[in-house]
């Protein structure tokens, strides 16, 4: 049985709901990010909520 991380996808079925963030830090990285969690200091949203895939459509998109 594996341990599912609040970082991974939601379960099947729930693709529509808004449960993550699009992240940028001040350095230009990018992180999906549960919305559940506090964005951390340094980090601002450029994305969401929204759901998963979506999410990671945009990261997949936006320039590195």
């Amino acid at each position: 049985m594996t341990t599912r991380s609040p970082f991974d996808p939601p379960a099947t079925g729930a693709d529509a709901e808004p449960t993550h963030l699009v992240l940028r830090s001040t350095h230009g990285a990018y992180s999906l990010w549960p919305v559940f969690r506090h964005v951390p200091e340094g980090w601002e949203t450029v994305h969401g909520p929204a759901a998963y895939g979506q999410c990671l459509a945009h990261l997949q998109e936006s320039p590195a």
